[in-house]
């Protein structure tokens, strides 16, 4: 294959990278998310919807009382969270396709990774409680198990959360889970989780695993983030100042890649730098995310 990379296309980012970056953002599916539907600039907002409890009344003369069950929250946009590499290949291997598709894939993922940590991030003590067994649960990872998510529900459930929840593992605390008894009966709870990898929902619970835990979350000794998506909202764009479509002559590439699931906007970028000979290549994607209210649980080791 060419090494000017020219052929590369839209297909071939979708099909080799894009899958990287959805791996790394499956613990996004805990929280309220919502994606603009034309490109915005840094500090813009997005609506993202939010679906809140509510609450019951007796008849006295009408049934138009109330208010609508969907709110939204504006969520303020960051500058993209972005990845590069190169290959320069007066001094390196030739850069092929493949080997910079393979690149692509690793800094999709390490961008998907930082935009879970700045949204796990917003789950500190300060925001959702620090009492035990009400905020949190105390058990070392070596001692945890799914039982331990009764309590994280009935502790959820106390809070007045009534709608769906996901449990946000540590890899130490997910590793727990993959020898679990009851998990690992496929009588017992339906699932193959020894052969897929893939971790059953738990009374209901739906269950991600991921290594972006951010330092601030760790300090507190966060081990398991128990959540409804009423705690926290992240917002997805395309930058307002991308211009696909265009090459230059320093072989400046740039292009849109969508989630077809999600809508979540993929931007990848590749150039040549023309003094060192070095073939460079970016994936960004633009997000920014807001604490909502105390609508989540957890477990710390100590």
């Amino acid at each position: 294959m060419s090494n000017t990379l020219t052929s590369m296309t839209g297909t071939m980012i979708q099909d080799e990278v894009l899958p990287a970056l959805k791996l790394g953002l499956l613990p996004v599916n805990s929280f309220s998310v919502g994606v603009a539907d034309v490109p915005k600039n840094v500090g813009d907002s997005v609506n993202v919807p939010i679906v809140s409890a509510k609450s019951a009344g007796t008849y006295s003369t009408t049934y138009e009382s109330g208010n609508s069950t969907t709110t939204g929250t504006n969520v303020v946009l960051a500058a993209p969270t972005f990845s590069s590499w190169f290959v320069n290949p007066n001094l390196e291997a030739a850069a092929t396709m493949e080997r910079f598709l393979a690149q692509g894939k690793e800094a999709a993922y390490a961008v998907a990774k930082s935009v879970v940590q700045d949204v796990v991030g917003l789950y500190l003590a300060a925001n959702i409680g620090d009492v035990a067994d009400t905020d949190k649960k105390v058990v070392t990872a070596a001692n945890y198990s799914s039982s331990d998510q009764k309590d994280l529900w009935k502790m959820l459930k106390t809070k007045g959360v009534a709608g769906t929840a996901s449990a946000i593992h540590t890899i130490d605390y997910a590793a727990e889970l993959f020898d679990d008894a009851r998990l690992v009966d496929k009588s017992a709870s339906g699932s193959d989780v020894l052969r897929t990898g893939e971790l059953p929902s738990i009374l209901g619970a739906r269950q991600f695993y991921t290594d972006a835990f951010p330092t601030a979350i760790t300090d507190e000794n966060t081990g398991v983030i128990y959540t409804s998506p009423e705690t926290a909202a992240v917002a997805f764009a395309q930058p307002a100042n991308v211009v696909t479509g265009a090459e230059d002559a320093a072989g400046l590439r740039v292009m849109v890649v969508e989630d077809p699931e999600t809508g979540i906007p993929l931007i990848w970028r590749q150039w040549l730098n023309t003094a060192t000979g070095a073939y460079w290549g970016s994936v960004l994607v633009m997000h920014g995310q807001s604490f909502l209210r105390d609508a989540a649980v957890r477990i710390v080791s100590a």
